[in-house]
């Protein structure tokens, strides 16, 4: 007889969706005969947050927010719902806010012992966190706890609830998996953690928890589904709202929530890009399923979907589209992509035809020298030729960008902005957001330093008794002020975004951004 497992999101993800990660755990084992539940605790948290420090006003916002209503008066309401977060944030808990909780303490730790102070102290969540644990666990009564973990804001409190439960209910078995615990716990060689959590689980967790909710089973990889269904169920998906902070209309998409999350094919088709986690299994190991199985489960779960694949794959997308016009399937959706030359005017017009809405991806430092050291496999030219096909066929544009690349000089970075403005200006972009490049453990950047003219210090590599470790600190001969430049950047893209400045000069956002 299997165990009866319970998946749980711990606080605080997101408000507007549950994360994907559950649904699709639920999907395939609930479809294999397990026995398995799923809670959002993160939601529970935040609204039972809401209410206490917002009362009365808090929750007529907070229900609105839930409703159908148009998003430019919901920007209204979120902006009243932000206020209560920094009042929260200046006189309760300096760490707060509705999504990404204790994002900034738990980054980048080094030392269990200073992360288990953080475990014991007190803090805002732990009255209503301990609420919700208490009665989701007296009404499952499981034999296993799985917390799924994406972030590092999401760590704390994985770990907070792993040890009210090891004070609770110490019979019940404990797991962790994630994003984040596959990344920054990789190669954790530290026993402390072990205290919380009787598993950790690296990469997919469709087998591993099979096995752990029956250790004889025979399922293996080849089980598992390339398109894996999610399930809902567990989930009351009346009580996520939307949190609008722009009119910006693909800026919004990511607030709303409407979307079903699905993933359309496993991995990356590419696989390729420098500053990427391209060694990790879950990214490397490229499947792409029948269009058929990705259509069914649309008609099956609504009309609205997100695809959240590392990048759609263009001969997958065409399938799911013909698949859609066949079935006379009404429906939207959006999803990220990489700029590839595969998306033709004809593949671009069949994606409007069947719901396409928006595409998200990356132009990254936006110059071609940096391009192809990325090993990108765009260029600039190709991908507006692409970017021009969205236009054309009235589907959103989201661009990815990137500062602080290694060997990137202050004039590129000028020059990047200067191109990203002249596509506001054209219309091909809609909107975008600069992140600053980050060396991670497991990206090609990582395994050859010296061809991208960095070094790395062999401790950052070979470090001993780290408890998380994925983003590797490294040197280069000539480095720009990549703060100053950043800040700039982000203020004349936050800018663009809204359609104002597009008329200004790079020194211009540089001197705005030294007043901010």
């Amino acid at each position: 007889m299997s165990k009866r497992l319970l998946l749980l999101t711990p606080p605080l993800l997101q408000p507007n969706c549950p994360y994907p990660a559950t649904p699709h755990l639920v999907g395939f084992l609930s479809s294999k005969g397990f026995d398995v539940h799923q809670r959002d605790l993160s939601i529970k948290v935040v609204l039972d947050l809401l209410s206490k420090y917002g009362g009365d006003e808090a929750e007529e916002l907070i229900e609105f927010l839930q409703g159908p209503a148009p998003f430019i008066e919901k920007r209204e309401a979120s902006a009243i719902i932000d206020e209560l977060a920094v009042w929260i944030r200046d006189n309760v808990d300096e760490s707060f806010g509705f999504s990404r909780y204790a994002e900034h303490l738990c980054t980048a730790i080094d030392d269990f012992g200073e992360f288990e102070k953080l475990i014991r102290r007190r803090s805002i969540i732990d009255a209503p966190l301990k609420t919700h644990l208490k009665s989701v666990m007296d009404e499952i009564k499981p034999d296993v706890v799985g917390f799924t973990c994406p972030f590092p804001g999401t760590l704390l409190a994985a770990f907070k609830a792993a040890r009210y439960i090891k004070q609770h209910y110490p019979k019940v078995r404990l797991v962790l998996g994630g994003g984040y615990v596959s990344s920054e716990l990789r190669s954790m060689n530290d026993t402390r953690p072990k205290k919380y959590f009787d598993d950790f689980i690296l990469d997919e967790g469709y087998i591993p928890l099979a096995k752990i909710l029956s250790p004889r089973t025979r399922l293996t990889e080849k089980d598992v589904p390339v398109f894996v269904k999610p399930s809902y169920r567990g989930l009351d998906m009346s009580e996520y709202f939307d949190v609008v902070e722009t009119d910006n209309f693909v800026t919004t998409l990511w607030s709303a929530g409407k979307w079903r999350k699905l993933i359309m094919a496993r991995g990356c088709y590419w696989h390729k890009c420098a500053f990427c986690d391209v060694k990790l299994p879950y990214i490397g190991c490229f499947k792409m399923p029948k269009a058929t199985d990705i259509v069914d489960a649309m008609q099956e779960l609504g009309t609205q979907f997100h695809f959240v694949d590392e990048a759609m794959p263009p001969a997958l997308i065409k399938g799911v589209c013909e698949e859609i016009l066949k079935r006379n399937f009404k429906c939207e959706w959006w999803g990220n992509i990489r700029f590839d030359k595969a998306f033709t005017p004809s593949l671009v017009r069949l994606m409007a035809k069947a719901g396409c809405i928006a595409v998200t991806g990356g132009l990254e430092c936006a110059n071609d020298r940096l391009l192809k050291l990325m090993n990108k496999g765009i260029t600039l030219e190709s991908s507006k030729r692409v970017l021009k096909a969205f236009k054309a066929s009235g589907i959103a544009v989201h661009a990815y960008l990137m500062y602080a690349f290694p060997t990137q000089t202050k004039e590129e970075a000028l020059g990047a902005l200067d191109y990203v403005r002249s596509l506001f200006v054209e219309g091909l972009i809609d909107s975008a957001f600069w992140h600053r490049f980050a060396l991670t453990v497991h990206s090609p950047v990582a395994a050859n330093p010296e061809a991208f003219g960095i070094t790395i210090e062999d401790s950052q590599l070979n470090k001993r008794k780290i408890f998380a470790h994925n983003e590797i600190f490294y040197t280069e001969k000539r480095s720009p002020d990549w703060i100053s430049i950043g800040n700039a950047l982000t203020l004349a893209v936050a800018n663009y975004c809204e359609g104002r400045g597009l008329d200004k000069n790079m020194k211009f956002w540089f001197n705005l951004a030294k007043k901010v």
